[in-house]
Order: structure tokens, then C-alpha cells, then sequence
């Protein structure tokens, strides 16, 4: 009798494929496993994202931000529901300022999606603290003929928009928390005509980030457009930077902070002492030392690095984090731009927080962006400590043109004054105009929108003043131009006004 037998023997060997998948993609047999390869593919697009050689429209995708809009919102809302509900009539305030100017709006949005506009990743490894964000994107609006179209499109053959451009970097507002690079189309929409290139960096908001990491995007992005604008046509040695709301607060903050540490570091004849927060802290000590003629060594002791003067960030990432394994920061200084021209901006924090907290914008929120310091982040108070110190800026700080609205409620136009006459004590050269009877968004809104575009002419005029041959280069600006006609009725711009929560 023959007994079955179970086969002991191995399998024969399967074939070797001759090419193998380089990254093959499990074939899952149990649950478990198919969680695994799930996690596997989203890891693998993860990475993806953050892989610096993708461009930036390939990292822009509409699912994406779905969810990242999703997920911040669901996070800010349970910040917002902790705190004052008077958010809550400000928001609806602000769905009706929008419904009454979507004339406008339309016209601006369809300029932002058909325009001349190339979408750029600008993350530089060792500059910003924190990972990699879609939110490292910048628009670059190249030079446009006349009415509008790409230079070539309407057989244009003017020369000068073949050369090098002078270049305006516009950082966008949004009470540090809905702030979005698209909000600047209109300012390209009135320049790029008149031979312009403008640059107009995203950078992360709350509750992705505080203070310091915003600061730093926009260390970033600078530095970005010093190293890269020559590529696109821009002129990197002709660059204004441009800020408005709570884009003139960060970028003030920002050149102060960098103008100041570069200031210290030639009065010691050193480049590696500076600190951000020991420059507001301990200005005495550092007069002192310069009088007594303290060695280097000795200071080191109660300074930072140069990456902490320049940058002034707190680590936001993990400390084996690739983008906090080497810190080189920014090399562009303040004096390297043409000038610098904050609008409406909210200059002085202390002073404001009551009236932030009466318009909606929660303390809890505020101390969570300024790290419970607003005094250490007002540009009003940081000029001041810097002037008690008798650090003289002249020579480290670009011209100003402070422009303020007499209306503004919400950054009240006192408080530009006041940081006007803080830079002028710094003997940084300073203009300070007030725009009569205008709110804080009439100058980039409303007033556009009728065709009024005396920001727009403004800005364009002190271009063609600060920038090499910018007089010869760029004509007059001229407000009959397509570009910048009315785009709203004045009906709905006047509902608007009265909707207005800013």
C-alpha cells in the first residue's frame, strides 16, 4: 500500500524579470499589507511634493490644496471659536465686499489665469526653517504690450521690453492669515504695461506659521529673485520691494532686522556676532562693547550667529529635518534693493492689539503668530530700541515711501506716521503720504477698480526715480491705457465701501 505523502520538495525557482520596476509596487494579500503599499504610494507622492526639481505647476494641483485648505481651515476654526465671535459679522461683511465688486473681481481673476505669468518654486534649502510648502510659489508678470498682451503677441517690436526690466517684488497682506500671492494682480495688471516686471511671492500663513516663518519665506523669495530674475528678463541690480497690510509690517520687519545686523557687524568689524533678538535686547551692552573695545571672543558670548541676524527665525521642523540640517541663510542685504515702500501697514502691535481684538482678530491668535511678543515684532518699537542705541542705518537702508490711508481703520493711519518718523530718527531717508479720505483697501481695491490708480502711479513714478536710467527706460505713466481703465460700476463700489470690514 502506498501511503499519500505530502510534497516536501521547494517550488522550482521563478525567473529573474529581465527589467525590474525600479520602485515595483507590492501585491498586497492580507488587509495589513494593503495598508502598508497605501501608505508606500502616499509616501511616495509626499515626497513627491516636496521634491525641489518638480516644478511649481506640477506641485499646484487642485486636490491638494483642497486639502490643505480643508485642514487649515478646520484648524483655524477651532482657534476662531475660542475667542471673540465678532469674526463671524466680519466674515459676512467680507463675503458681501465681494459679491458687490465680482465685477471686478472677474476681470482680476481672468487676468491672473490667462496673464503673462510664470509660476515658480522659490525654496532655497538653508534660508527658511520648516519643510518644504506649496506655499513657495511666486508669480513673475513679465513686461506686456500696451493692451495687455504677451510682448510679440500683437507685433510689438518695441526694444525695451526685450531688455532687462526694472523689477518690483509685492508682498501681498491678509492679516497674517488669509494672505495669497493672486492679490497682487491688479498692481501687475497697471505696471507690466508700462515695462515692469513684477514678482509676487506666497509665503506661509497662520496657522501653518508664525512670524519667523513668514519672515523667512520672504528672506527666501528675495534672495530667490537676486540669484534667478536675470533668467525671466528682470534686472537684478533695479529691484523695489513693495508691501502691503500685513506684507509692510514683515517686509519693515525684515530690512530692519538685516540693515541693523549688518550695521552692528561693520561697527565691530566682524561678520559672525549678531543675534536678531539681542539686537533689540541688548543694544547698551553692544555700545558699550564698541566703546571699550570688547574682543571678538567676548562678544560671541552674548551674541548669536549670522544665520540668526539675518534670518531671525525660530525652528519650526524637527532638528534632523532636512531643511534644518544646514542653516547657510540669505545673502541679499537691504541696500541691495532700490527701495522700499510700505502700504497701510500695522506698525505698531502693542498699540493695536485692543483694536485688533475689537475687529475680530482674536489675542489668542495673535499671540500665537507674534509668540506671545508683540513688542519684539513691531517695527515701531524695533526702531525706536535701535535709535536708543544709536545705530545710525543711513548707509544700511534703502529709500522709503511710507503710504498710509486718513481713513484706515484697520491699521489707523497715526501709526504710519509714527514709524515714519522712527526711520527718519534712524536717518533712513523717509517719505511718508497720506492719501485723504482713503481706507485701507481703497488704494489696491476700490479705487483701481474705478480706474483711479493714483497707488499704481505712485509706485511706477518712485521705480522710475530709484532705478539706474529708470527715467530714460520707462515713459510717464499713463492711466488711459486698457490696463487701467474702470473694470466695476461705481454703484458697487460705493455698496462695497459700506460693506467693507477692513
Amino acid at each position: 500500500m502506498v501511503l499519500n505523502r505530502r510534497r516536501t520538495d521547494a517550488p522550482p525557482p521563478v525567473p529573474e524579470q529581465q527589467h525590474p520596476d525600479p520602485e515595483p509596487t507590492p501585491q498586497p494579500t492580507h488587509i495589513s499589507e494593503r495598508r502598508k503599499v497605501k501608505r508606500e504610494i502616499r509616501e511616495r507622492r509626499h515626497n513627491l511634493d516636496r521634491d525641489p526639481r518638480v516644478t511649481g505647476k506640477r506641485r499646484f494641483t487642485f486636490v491638494y490644496h483642497i486639502n490643505l485648505v480643508v485642514h487649515l481651515g478646520a484648524l483655524l476654526f477651532s482657534h476662531l471659536i475660542r475667542g471673540t465671535w465678532t469674526w463671524v459679522y466680519m466674515l459676512f461683511r467680507l463675503f458681501m465686499f465681494v459679491v458687490f465688486l465680482l465685477p471686478g473681481f472677474l476681470v482680476m481673476g481672468t487676468y491672473y489665469i490667462r496673464g503673462p505669468i510664470h509660476n515658480v518654486n522659490y525654496f532655497i534649502p538653508g534660508i527658511t526653517l520648516g519643510k518644504q510648502s506649496s506655499r513657495h510659489l511666486l508669480d513673475i508678470y513679465l513686461p506686456t504690450n500696451k493692451d495687455g498682451s504677451k510682448s510679440g503677441d500683437a507685433g510689438d517690436d518695441d526694444e525695451e521690453l526685450k531688455s532687462k526690466a526694472p523689477v518690483l517684488v509685492f508682498l501681498t497682506g491678509g492679516a497674517w492669515i488669509i494672505g495669497y500671492k493672486m492679490w497682487g494682480a491688479l498692481l501687475s495688471r497697471a505696471l507690466c504695461p508700462h515695462g515692469v516686471l513684477v514678482v509676487i511671492p506666497d509665503y506661509r500663513n497662520f496657522p501653518q506659521t508664525g512670524v519667523e516663518g513668514m519672515m523667512g519665506d520672504l528672506d527666501m523669495a528675495v534672495e530667490w529673485v537676486k540669484l534667478h530674475i536675470e533668467e525671466y528678463g528682470g534686472d537684478p541690480s533695479n529691484v523695489v520691494l513693495v508691501g502691503q497690510s500685513a506684507g509692510a509690517h514683515l517686509g519693515s520687519m525684515l530690512l530692519l532686522t538685516k540693515a541693523a545686523a549688518t550695521a552692528r557687524a561693520d561697527a565691530l568689524n566682524t561678520v559672525n556676532n549678531f543675534s536678531f533678538e539681542n539686537l533689540i535686547d541688548k543694544g547698551e551692552d553692544f555700545d558699550l562693547a564698541i566703546e571699550r573695545n570688547v574682543s571678538e571672543e567676548s562678544l560671541a558670548g552674548m551674541t548669536g550667529t549670522t544665520q540668526e541676524s539675518t534670518n531671525s527665525l525660530d525652528n519650526l521642523g524637527s532638528p534632523d529635518s532636512p531643511t534644518n540640517a544646514k542653516q547657510t541663510g540669505s545673502t541679499w542685504k537691504p541696500v541691495y534693493l532700490r527701495g522700499w515702500i510700505p502700504i497701510s501697514g500695522p506698525y505698531d502691535l502693542v498699540g493695536l492689539s485692543d483694536h485688533f481684538q475689537s475687529r475680530g482678530l482674536d489675542k489668542r491668535i495673535i499671540d500665537w503668530i507674534f509668540d506671545s511678543n508683540l513688542s519684539k515684532y513691531s517695527p515701531t518699537h524695533l526702531a525706536r530700541n535701535l535709535s536708543d542705541s544709536s545705530v545710525n542705518l543711513a548707509n544700511y537702508f534703502p529709500p522709503v515711501c511710507l503710504i498710509h490711508g486718513s481713513n484706515d481703520v484697520s491699521a489707523p493711519c497715526s501709526g504710519g506716521v509714527e514709524f515714519g518718523d522712527a526711520l527718519r530718527d534712524l536717518n533712513i531717508a523717509c517719505e511718508t503720504v497720506v492719501y485723504d479720505n482713503m481706507t485701507h483697501t481703497d488704494p489696491i481695491l476700490e479705487k483701481p477698480f474705478a480706474g483711479d490708480q493714483q497707488l499704481h502711479r505712485d509706485i511706477y513714478e518712485r521705480v522710475r526715480s530709484w532705478c539706474e536710467e529708470g527715467q530714460e527706460r520707462l515713459a510717464e505713466f499713463d492711466d488711459t491705457m486698457p490696463m487701467c481703465v474702470r473694470v466695476a460700476p461705481q454703484f458697487c463700489i460705493d455698496v462695497a465701501r459700506a460693506c467693507n470690514p477692513f
